[in-house]
């Protein structure tokens, strides 16, 4: 479990190292951690049915027989092992929503990075192509599209480019050439 984990954190050292640049998509650590979630989830799934089916056992039993030292023994296994259970299931629940986390955070450091390509230099060059998943690639055609429809000078566009210039001005005030009258 914390094996996948450590694993799972590269991903995030990875984009930190990378400075700013999108560094190759890590396709097999992304896939193995999505199979672990979904490993996990399916233990989950098999210690709940085992506990509904003990709980389901249980109250038959309560049913079939006078109360006696027998069941009273039997319960109080049986809750050992239901609460054995429940901290299984808590420390499965937690691994999946870190994993998602871990992922989510890398997906939208990856997406980030697209999004300052896009403002920063207006197409897709060969270098980040390479290193994106086509996913990502996909994710930044529909952010280009977006953007420019935006830019556009169509209904919903405001008719100016906001990607000449990305620094503010330092002064507060600004010198306006008038054209026409």
């Amino acid at each position: 479990m914390a094996e996948l984990t450590r694993r799972a954190t590269t991903l995030i050292k990875e984009m930190i190292a990378a400075d700013g640049k999108l560094p190759p998509y890590n396709e097999e650590v992304v896939r193995q951690t999505l199979q672990q979630i979904d490993s996990y989830g399916q233990m989950i799934e098999k210690l709940i049915r085992t506990a509904q089916a003990e709980r389901e056992k249980q109250r038959q039993q309560q049913q079939q027989q006078q109360q006696g030292d027998d069941r009273q023994n039997e319960a109080e296994e049986s809750s050992s092992t239901s609460a054995e259970d429940a901290g299984a299931i808590i420390v499965y629940h937690e691994t999946i929503l870190k994993l998602k986390r871990i992922l989510l955070n890398y997906l939208r450091m990856r997406a980030d990075c697209l999004i300052r390509v896009r403002w920063q230099q207006r197409m897709l060059r060969a270098e980040v192509k390479e290193n994106s998943s086509p996913a990502e690639e996909h994710f930044f055609r529909e952010y280009d599209k977006a953007l420019n429809d935006y830019m556009g000078m169509g209904e919903n566009g405001i008719g100016m480019d906001l990607t000449l210039d990305l620094t503010p001005p330092k002064d507060a005030n600004v010198r306006v050439m008038v054209l026409r009258d």
